[in-house]
């Protein structure tokens, strides 16, 4: 006979407010930092204001490659801590269930460090070829500082492609398991079960680009 529990909103600890704190500050920075990239590279181009090459390259690397990583990586806290305290909270409270939009931040059926390690895996693919598509052409130049720095970077970016697909197989190990706890400790409705399949950025476990 399915159980029937009642949805409350689980009071969770300081630690999980702060987190959600600082992802609500990541996200007006990023706001703010997006404008002001749009902006400077509109404003040269209009010819209103004379920005450096330097000052916009800058901008809209941090904008495309920082910022994106900074965010996920924020939310990743966030929904990890608020997972550990309501499936704690369900030992307590076996009569009760987290409300769905507690559910839905933390508890989806994506593991929070997914999208994160895909980022990653997807950022350190794009720079090992570009940097193993430089290197040679340093060699062959005899540039030995700029051969050193790709070369490093090249190794970086190869050791961050290898951390990053090892994630990715623990965090879907990871999710697979907390979805059959999850399932044992609630029942949900179908409504609430389809909100939990959708993932942060748009593709699930296997159906990530590269996948």
């Amino acid at each position: 006979m399915e159980k029937t529990l009642d949805a409350v909103e689980f009071p969770l600890s300081a630690r999980v407010r702060g987190a959600r704190r600082w992802l609500v500050a990541t996200s007006a920075a990023g706001a703010v930092l997006v404008g002001t990239a749009v902006a400077s590279v509109v404003a040269d181009a209009s010819g209103w204001v004379s920005v450096p090459r330097a000052i916009q390259a800058g901008l809209v690397l941090v904008t495309l490659l920082v910022l994106p990583v900074a965010w996920v990586g924020v939310h990743a806290v966030w929904a990890l801590r608020g997972r550990a305290e309501l499936f704690i909270a369900a030992g307590e409270h076996p009569r009760r269930r987290p409300t769905d939009r507690q559910l839905v931040n933390h508890l989806r059926n994506e593991h929070p460090l997914t999208p994160l390690w895909w980022m990653v895996s997807i950022l350190s693919g794009l720079g090992t070829l570009c940097l193993g598509f430089a290197l040679p052409f340093a060699l062959a130049d005899g540039a030995v500082v700029a051969s050193a720095l790709l070369g490093t970077g090249l190794a970086v970016s190869l050791a961050a492609l290898a951390l990053a697909v090892s994630g990715i197989r623990r965090a879907a190990r990871q999710g697979s398991e907390d979805r059959k706890r999850r399932a044992e400790l609630w029942s949900l409705p179908t409504a609430v079960e389809r909100r939990l399949m959708i993932p942060l950025l748009g593709a699930g476990d296997g159906a990530h680009l590269g996948a």
